[in-house]
């Protein structure tokens, strides 16, 4: 079966699992430009060392991930569909009238998760960067304004100029912006900017990663604590 006519069946027959796919592949895409650039630093102290030949080796590296960094953005053009609603303020009210025996879908919250993750069924109870306290959260849009005054708070100035970033938007819509009306959902941060909240949260997962890099933060510095995992449920 040809990748095209596979990729358009499953954008007709059942585009939240062609969105749950883009959206893995971006955080696939991320992994490779942070290796990518790891590998450039060994190129850089290879030559340092004047190791021409570890050179050449880590130059083939980067240029072969980089080969497939373009391939992932290919599938992710093909797999583009018109987004879906996500109505994240009744949430929970949805969960527990629906949801039989809703406590057998509780998880621990102590235990830590890393963004590296599948959140789909996922639900959050906090999340921490680096070692400082936890902040609790309800939803995954939750999530992502609280760390987004987290890191305005650090450098505004920094945060602010997302709005013209070209990496820090989608494709065709902002995630940032001065402007709610040019947002689906929009949600203010400290009143200061507006972010793009109709998002699910592996979705939100990447923005986060992405937020995390622009401020030199390692990703695995930010741990996220479930409060209840439906994916069983939903295998049924």
């Amino acid at each position: 079966m040809e990748l095209a006519y596979l990729i358009e069946k499953v954008k007709e027959e059942s585009p939240d699992k062609a969105i749950d796919i883009s959206e893995s592949l971006d955080l696939l895409r991320t992994v490779i430009n942070d290796t990518i650039e790891v590998f450039g630093d060994k190129i850089n102290a290879a030559i340092s060392n004047r190791d021409f030949e570890s050179v050449n080796i880590y130059s083939d590296i980067a240029k072969e991930a980089h080969s497939y960094e373009g391939k992932i953005e290919e599938i992710m053009t093909m797999l583009e569909v018109e987004e879906i609603e996500i109505n994240e303020e009744t949430e929970e009210e949805i969960e527990k009238t629906t949801i039989p025996n809703y406590a057998e879908y509780v998880v621990d919250n102590k235990i830590e998760h890393t963004l590296y993750e599948n959140f789909t069924h996922k639900r959050p109870f906090a999340f921490k960067l680096n070692e400082h306290q936890i902040i609790e959260v309800s939803t995954w849009q939750d999530m992502l304004i609280k760390t987004c005054e987290y890191l305005l708070a650090i450098d505004e100035e920094k945060f602010m100029n997302f709005e013209n970033n070209e990496k820090m938007n989608g494709k065709k819509n902002k995630y940032f912006s001065t402007n709610p009306n040019s947002m689906r959902k929009a949600r203010t941060v400290n009143h200061k900017i507006y972010v793009e909240i109709n998002q699910s949260g592996n979705a939100i997962r990447n923005l986060i990663v992405k937020l995390l890099k622009e401020y030199d933060f390692k990703i695995s510095e930010y741990k996220v604590y479930f409060r209840a995992d439906y994916s069983t449920l939903n295998r049924n």
